[in-house]
């Protein structure tokens, strides 16, 4: 029952994340120069995704950075790892890079 609630706190935290960045790229879409200097929706979403990854990346060191020593050696020797890594983070960053152009079209709460 413990992880169940953490599990729900945790997907909770997640949604309002994505909420906040859902109404900050709508703001952004609308601010004048912005579209002219990016050109198109698809290039603001990999800008903000390289921000986000930047900015998260001191924290997944500090909290996961003593396993990495143990990943590299199982990322090259469990092709099956390597596969559903990849293909997960292209299906996730193409379902959001779609999430981000629907916004455009309609609002971040329609999405």
């Amino acid at each position: 029952l413990d992880f169940a609630w953490s599990a729900l706190i945790t997907a909770s935290i997640a949604n309002l994340f994505a909420a906040f960045k859902g109404q900050e790229n709508s703001k952004l879409m609308t601010t004048p120069g912005i579209s002219d200097r990016l050109e198109n929706v698809g290039n603001q979403f990999a800008l903000t995704t390289i921000l986000a990854f930047i900015i998260s990346l001191p924290l997944m060191l500090v909290k996961e950075g003593s396993k990495l020593a143990d990943f590299g050696p199982l990322y090259s020797s469990t092709p099956v790892l390597a596969f559903n890594l990849i293909a997960s983070g292209l299906w996730f960053y193409g379902y959001n890079e779609l999430a981000t152009m629907t916004i455009k079209k309609t609002s971040a709460v329609t999405q």
